[in-house]
C-alpha cells in the first residue's frame, strides 16, 4: 500500500506521460548517448543493378534469359488451342453483320470529327474483304489440305496446331487466333470454316470433311 503523497510505479509513469504530453514544444540539447548512424534508404535501382551484375557474373542471368526465350518460343511454336471448337459434322452457313458501334468519337489530327461516339459503322461499306478467311484445326491433315487447296485468295487461321511448323513445311503463312478472339467474334464452333464477303455481310460456312480433305 502506497503512503499518502507517494506515487506507486504505475501512477508515476502516468504522471510522466501526462507531463510530456502537456509540455510546450520546446527542446534542449541533452547530448548524445551511444553511437549514431545517418538515416538512409537503400537505392532500389542500385540494388537491382548490383543483383543483375551478380547474376551476370555467375551465369545465372544468361540461363534465365535462355529460359525466357524458350518459353516464348514454345508459346509461338505451340499456342494453346482455342477452346470449344470441334470438327464440323454438318454443312451449315449463316450471315454475319460486321457492323460495330463506336465507344469513342474518331477525329483526324487536325480535330476534324470523322464519327461520334455511338455511331454504327459497317467496315465493308468502306473497305472490302480482299481475301477469304479459312479457319482450321492445324492438327488435322485433312483440314490443312482443304485450306491449301482453296481456290480463291485466302488467309489461313489456325484454331489449334503449330503455325510455324506448318509454314516451314508448306511455304505458306499460317496465322493463329490467339486467345480465340476471332472465334468469339464470329461465333465459330466447328472447323473447317470459311468466311467470305456477301454484300455488306460476311457469310460463314462450316464444312464437314471426309478423310483426305474432300468435300462430302
Amino acid at each position: 500500500m502506497n503512503r499518502p503523497g507517494r506515487f506507486g510505479p504505475g501512477a508515476l509513469l502516468a504522471v510522466v506521460v501526462a507531463a510530456l504530453l502537456q509540455a510546450p514544444a520546446a527542446a534542449r540539447d541533452l547530448g548524445v548517448l551511444g553511437e549514431t548512424w545517418a538515416i538512409a534508404e537503400p537505392d532500389l535501382l542500385a540494388a537491382l543493378e548490383a543483383r543483375l551484375r551478380e547474376l551476370e557474373h555467375s551465369g545465372a542471368l544468361a540461363t534465365t534469359e535462355d529460359e525466357a526465350r524458350e518459353r516464348v518460343r514454345a508459346r509461338i511454336e505451340a499456342p494453346a488451342p482455342v477452346a470449344g471448337v470441334a470438327p464440323a459434322t454438318t454443312h451449315s452457313t449463316r450471315l454475319i453483320d460486321p457492323s460495330v458501334v463506336l465507344e469513342r468519337g474518331v477525329r483526324l489530327p487536325d480535330g476534324t470529327v470523322l464519327a461520334t461516339a455511338g455511331t454504327r459503322l459497317n467496315p465493308l461499306a468502306h473497305v472490302p474483304l480482299s481475301r477469304d478467311l479459312l479457319f482450321i484445326d492445324g492438327r488435322r491433315g485433312e483440314e490443312v489440305a482443304w485450306a491449301l487447296g482453296h481456290a480463291a485468295p485466302a488467309t489461313i487461321v489456325l484454331l489449334a496446331g503449330h503455325p510455324l511448323d506448318l509454314a516451314r513445311r508448306h511455304g505458306r503463312a499460317f496465322h493463329f487466333d490467339q486467345g480465340g478472339r476471332l472465334a468469339d467474334r464470329f461465333g465459330l464452333a466447328a472447323t473447317p470454316a470459311v468466311i467470305e464477303q456477301d454484300g455488306l455481310h460476311l457469310r460463314l460456312t462450316e464444312i464437314p470433311l471426309r478423310d483426305g480433305g474432300d468435300r462430302p
